[in-house]
């Protein structure tokens, strides 16, 4: 379906950007699609061959790009196709409410040093805890290069990236995680709202599979233990402007429900409380109070249950689908973006919520209008992979 123009990126505006700013378009769509030929980058972005070349070439005399003859197994000339380079790695954190994850990733695509442990209530135990995986990493890459560290976490990050200013599912304010990690890590940090490094991550999947190298304007909403919102105008992450800048996407505390159920920033009746992964427990219990040594189904047990039949475990995840489609269609009217990717766990239980998602979208106004779309994303990218996208990005932006 139609989701939206795509707006101008800063390659197709001329005159006025630097090369740096057209390094970064260029060498996104590069790392998504490697190993590519200068002639379909030129295609893509719809820009002459000699802008290509006029920005890789720097780039492959400083080794930051390969550029070598790939064999087609055919008779005729070969290509020459550009790539990155394996020089220097990249570390991913994703904090979480309740599991973390630290991992290690480079320009070719390569993740590895994948690691996930519980998330330490305490932010003080918790900042240690990947102090120390950092230093574990370090130790074992000897004589490379740390280029960035990406942190990414369930609540605003300042403008400047480099502290969280809230995360109401942890209890934890302005934490200056950027300060504290760079002490071990010894390169720059950047912090980044959890949703937004999804859409990051979602963005780069897109940006593989278009044909014009450009990726669709996009909403990505996240849901985990709560609901996140990041979005995507022009192939470019919205995160706000002035001193909104970091609170966009904060739709997960949105009222769905005047006068519901109790949310831990204060507010009754939000979103997320009623259709996060973790809004399963209650509403598949109901009213009934747990029993001596019960503990709460997680959401990937009432899927599994769900998939075997049961009928409450089909319901929860209906309800929740229901509750989805009502804030998506809140979202959309409110930013005018069509498309909507669906990232984090209820990707899981996708086939039983689907269908009340879509329901609740069509009983809304957005039901009377064409080209809207809601799509399930990669369960990866609310996790360690948005982490290390963040870190990325910003090396790519930089370089």
């Amino acid at each position: 379906m139609d989701s939206g123009p795509v707006l101008p990126t800063p390659l197709l505006q001329n005159g006025d950007l630097n090369f740096a700013a057209k390094r970064s378009l260029l060498l996104r769509l590069i790392r998504a699609v490697q190993p590519i030929a200068r002639t379909e980058i030129a295609e893509r972005l719809k820009i002459d061959k000699s802008t290509v070349s006029e920005n890789v070439k720097p780039l492959v005399a400083r080794g930051i790009l390969r550029e070598e003859t790939m064999s087609t197994g055919e008779p005729g000339r070969r290509p020459r196709v550009l790539s990155f380079t394996d020089d220097g790695y990249f570390i991913g954190v994703n904090i979480g409410v309740r599991h973390s994850q630290i991992g290690v990733s480079r320009l070719n695509g390569e993740v590895s040093d994948e690691d996930e442990f519980s998330t330490p209530p305490d932010v003080e135990h918790a900042i240690r805890r990947v102090q120390e995986k950092i230093e574990s990493i370090k130790r074992a890459h000897p004589g490379q290069t740390l280029r960035m560290l990406g942190v990414s976490v369930p609540g605003m990050a300042d403008p400047a990236r480099r502290s969280m200013v809230f995360a109401p599912n942890l209890g934890w304010r302005n934490i200056p995680f950027a300060d504290r990690l760079q002490r071990v890590a010894d390169a720059q940090v950047v912090v980044e709202n959890d949703s937004t490094a999804a859409a990051m991550f979602e963005s780069r999947l897109k940006l593989r599979e278009t044909a014009d190298g450009n990726t669709s304007n996009f909403i990505l909403v996240r849901s985990g233990t709560g609901i996140g919102v990041g979005m995507v105008i022009g192939g470019e992450v919205y995160r706000g402007t002035g001193a909104g800048l970091g609170m966009a996407g904060e739709f997960g505390h949105m009222t769905i429900v005047a006068g519901g159920k109790a949310c831990v920033c204060g507010n009754r009746g939000c979103w997320e409380r009623y259709a996060s992964a973790a809004s399963a427990a209650s509403l598949y219990l109901g009213d009934r109070p747990l029993r001596p040594g019960e503990t709460p189904p997680r959401f990937v047990e009432i899927v599994a249950k769900a998939e075997n039949g049961d009928t409450r475990s089909r319901r929860t995840l209906e309800k929740i689908g229901d509750y989805l489609g009502i804030g998506i269609a809140n979202v959309i009217m409110g930013t005018g973006i069509p498309r909507v990717i669906i990232s984090g766990r209820l990707v899981y239980g996708w086939q039983f919520i689907v269908g009340p998602l879509h329901d609740a979208i069509r009983r809304s106004i957005i039901g009377n209008m064409k080209g809207w779309e809601v799509e399930p994303g990669s369960p990866s990218g609310s996790a360690l992979g948005g982490a290390l996208e963040v870190a990325v990005e910003e090396y790519l932006a930089t370089v």
